[in-house]
Formats: C-alpha cells, structure tokens, sequence
C-alpha cells in the first residue's frame, strides 16, 4: 500500500493535542474499528480491529512499538501484526509517525503518515481495497479527533471540564 497521510487541523492547544495523540488508550478510541488497546509496556500496545472489507468484516490484531518520542511534536512508531480471514491469514506490517505544529495559541496541525503492508497470496488485494476505503476511514478519524478535543476542554494537566 503506498504511504498515507493526513493532515487535520483542531482547535486545540499543542499541548493539549500532544496528550492525546500521544496516550495510545485515548487515541484508540478515535480510530475507527478499534475494538481494544492493551498496554504491555510504556511504549508497547496490542490492538485489536475490525474493519469492512468489501461486504465482509476482518479482524486484525497487531503489536506497534513507539521507538521515538519526542514530546510535544513527534513521534515514530512500528508494528507486526495479522488480518484474519475465513481460512487464511496475512501478515501486516506497519510503521508510521506523527507530527504536530503549532498554527495559533489555540489551534494545532496533526499530520499523520504512514505505510501498512500485508503481505502473502492476498496481500495486493486486500492492500488495493483498503487504500479504496482510506478516505472513508480517513474522514470517520478526523471527525473523532475535532470531537475529542474540540469538544470537551481538556487541560494540559488531562483533567477534563464540560464545554
């Protein structure tokens, strides 16, 4: 699959973005299909999907490791992981990384870029219809991101108060 990337702006402090961008447990929930996060370390997670391909649901699970954090304006990260079929698996792939910059006091470009691969038989198709539901996917993301922080009013402390 050819690299993605996404660009959103919020209206929220960088700092205020970095929280959430960076707290893997509240970013899931921004992600559309993500149906669990488990911390295994500071900077390792397992995660659990279902995503629509075609007219069928898959489930994928996959490890992603942060292997730099640079506080409050980057971030790398990269996974291995499997998307489960019928009676087949493929092997995925995935390395991506964030950046964040200030645009105004109060407002912050997120840019998200990054590359998942599945491999085997099936690899190329199932790659060609999901970059065929990327910007679907895309937009159910950034409307979770705007939601959750422009929505409610969240420290930089996490302490969240009621717009």
């Amino acid at each position: 699959m050819p690299e993605i990337t996404k660009e959103i702006n919020v209206k929220a402090t960088l700092n205020d973005t970095w929280g959430l961008v960076s707290d893997m447990e509240r970013f899931s929930l921004c992600i559309p299909g993500c149906k669990k996060v488990t911390k295994i370390s500071e900077t390792e997670f397992d995660w659990e999907l279902e995503t629509k391909v075609l007219r069928t649901t898959r489930k994928a699970k996959a490890r992603t490791k942060a292997v730099v954090m640079q506080e409050p304006t980057h971030s790398e990260f990269v996974g291995e992981g499997r998307l489960f079929e019928r009676s087949n698996h493929y092997k995925l792939t995935i390395t991506g990384t964030t950046d964040l910059e200030t645009i105004s006091a109060g407002e912050t470009k997120i840019i998200f870029a990054g590359v998942v691969k599945a491999s085997g038989l099936g690899g190329a198709i199932i790659e060609k219809v999901a970059a065929g539901q990327m910007n679907s996917l895309f937009q159910e993301f950034e409307d979770n991101i705007k939601h959750t922080l422009e929505d409610t009013d969240v420290s930089s402390d996490g302490k969240e108060s009621g717009s």
